[in-house]
């Protein structure tokens, strides 16, 4: 888990997740991603326009995340390269006004819980404390991580 502070920062900057300093590895294909496909996701449709809160990372980090975090490794991480990682909302936690006028966590669905909030319709949800930033990754490539290492070094 990345710390929401640090999530922000790295996300709003396009900074590497893990070492902070670098700045995410980006080349014509579009700055590096890390992420897992879903069981639903259809060939054609997948990644193009993914919705993620992962930040992005530099490639020696890449590297060092697919073998040490356990999501990846057992999920089986795919690197992305995305020309236009537009800002596409926040995640974070609902809430609603209580009886003595206090906000109150709203009740939620377990499925609109880890719905993000587009930036379009933040106006309806006045309540809202965002916790992390999401991204809209469109032009999408699906990369060989090893490659693009070793193109890099070389």
């Amino acid at each position: 888990m990345v710390h929401p502070s640090r999530q922000r920062e790295t996300m709003q900057d396009l900074r590497c997740q893990v070492c902070v300093v670098q700045p995410a590895s980006r080349t014509a294909s579009g700055y590096l991603f890390l992420a897992t496909r879903p069981k639903e996701a259809r060939e054609r449709d997948w990644p193009e326009g993914v919705l993620t809160w992962q930040p992005p990372l530099c490639l020696d980090c890449a590297a060092i995340a697919i073998e040490q975090c356990p999501h990846l490794s057992r999920s089986g991480a795919v690197a992305l390269r995305a020309r236009v990682p537009r800002l596409y909302g926040v995640v974070g936690t609902l809430y609603t006004t209580g009886a003595d006028l206090r906000p109150v966590p709203a009740q939620v669905s377990e499925e609109a819980r880890d719905l993000p909030l587009p930036y379009k319709d933040h106006l309806l949800r006045p309540w809202f404390l965002a916790s992390q930033l999401v991204r809209e990754l469109r032009g999408v490539t699906v990369v060989e991580l090893e490659r693009e290492i070793a193109t890099a070094r070389r």
